[in-house]
């Protein structure tokens, strides 16, 4: 059983082998674009991590407020509790926020915090208005890995972050 094929059919099977058997001025091309398709595929996996490592350091950090607050609101300012006698809810003060919040970071474990580049406490951290216990920390990230793209941000990213826990 011999079959023919069309004429036009053929004819386009044919230019196409004539195209793929003799020599065309494409010749080498495809590598270049492989290289600058490689190129930049490897440098957006790069950014990738890099941003995906300094998302989990923030997370570790906001761990670590929600903590804080957790423990800063059962902090309950003793004196005003036992003395006031219209007090409602479990007063919390500036100072006991601070010093519960200090506490804790004096108990915890060196590597809580010496993982963290320039960890701090800072304002506003408190109570603003004496049932809601507020931490707020900063810390400095470093990518792991920095590709050119990151370059201007080289000595890492501020990261701060803020948690609340409610004296009940």
């Amino acid at each position: 059983m011999n079959r023919r094929w069309p004429t036009r059919m053929s004819r386009w099977w044919r230019a196409r082998w004539a195209r793929a058997t003799s020599g065309s001025e494409d010749e080498g091309q495809i590598l270049l674009l492989s290289l600058v398709f490689g190129v930049l595929t490897l440098t957006l996996v790069l950014v990738v991590a890099s941003v995906s490592a300094i998302y989990l350091e923030r997370k570790e950090l906001l761990a670590l407020a929600d903590a804080l607050a957790a423990d800063a609101a059962d902090a309950v300012d003793a004196e005003r509790y036992y003395t006031d006698p219209g007090v409602d809810h479990l007063p919390l003060t500036d100072a006991s926020v601070h010093a519960a919040v200090q506490e804790y970071l004096a108990a915890a474990p060196a590597a809580v915090t010496d993982e963290f580049e320039a960890f701090a406490v800072v304002p506003p951290t408190g109570t603003p208005d004496g049932s809601v216990a507020e931490v707020t920390l900063s810390a400095r990230v470093r990518p792991p890995v920095l590709p050119w793209v990151l370059m201007p941000w080289a000595d890492g990213f501020p990261v701060e972050v803020t948690a609340r826990g409610v004296a009940r």
